[in-house]
């Protein structure tokens, strides 16, 4: 009963939150939907928050929510108080201090305030594109952020990018998918560590998200086959065709044995 009052109040919180501050589009604005940042809040609060760290021994701080205020503005005064969140939009620093820093990814991870380096346990980031370009730039900001040991990561961004996700932050998508209601197309959420909350599916979204990541993983092992398939050359750019037929033939001996 109390874990379901729990979910309601942030539910509830999330929600009068979306309500007070509409989505800017030429901000590329998405909102997690309230019942998504429950599970995102509870995974964090297990694990991160409010003297839940796991493993991680450096940091002084908890979460940095980095482009995800729809996350940070649901937590508690007193939870707050020990994350910060990192985004372009100076309309969500509020007349306190609320731990607003303003972030924007094109800038070195140094024009931040120093204190902020190396400060925190956990990271969530959602950003505003999901180009390779950006991505980059969002984890250079993320180890920038996270203790000299590592920390949590958890982000969100197309099942496409999961091999670049994995190159760049050593993550891995979920079955749980995250709502964004307003967003055109449907994303993964990535995390570089195991949660019970998000190895089932989100009753929110009509997708089968186990043939959604089969599919991802047998296209990325098409692409890592291709690649692998590296022309054989002889002498000069063309093809050496006697040395395709050659390695062909051992091929096909090696298989009859």
């Amino acid at each position: 009963a109390a874990r379901l009052i729990r979910m309601a109040t942030v539910e509830n919180d999330a929600r009068s939150w979306i309500d007070a501050h509409r989505e800017i589009a030429d901000m590329n604005q998405y909102w997690y939907s309230p019942a998504t940042i429950d599970t995102i809040v509870r995974v964090l609060r297990a694990r991160c928050i409010h003297g839940a760290r796991e493993g991680t021994r450096g940091s002084t701080l908890d979460c940095a929510f980095v482009s995800t205020p729809s996350l940070f503005f649901v937590l508690t005064p007193q939870e707050r108080a020990a994350s910060r969140v990192l985004d372009y939009d100076r309309q969500l620093a509020g007349s306190d201090d609320c731990g607003y820093v303003f972030f924007d990814f094109n800038d070195p991870p140094d024009a931040l305030p120093d204190e902020l380096k190396g400060a925190f346990h956990a990271v969530v980031i959602d950003p505003p594109f999901i180009t390779r370009d950006v991505w980059e730039k969002y984890a250079r900001v993320a180890r920038w952020l996270l203790a000299p040991e590592g920390g949590l990561i958890v982000a969100s961004t197309v099942i496409e990018n999961a091999p670049m996700m994995s190159e760049l932050l050593d993550v891995r998508p979920n079955v749980y998918l995250p709502s964004i209601p307003h967003l055109p197309y449907q994303y993964a959420l990535y995390t570089n560590f195991d949660a019970p909350e998000l190895a089932t599916p989100n009753a929110e979204i009509p997708l089968d998200p186990h043939e959604l990541l089969r599919a991802q993983a047998e296209g990325l092992h098409i692409a890592e086959t291709r690649a692998a398939e590296v022309p054989l050359a002889g002498a000069g750019p063309s093809y050496d065709f006697e040395a395709m037929i050659e390695k062909a033939m051992l091929g096909a001996a090696g298989a009859a044995h």
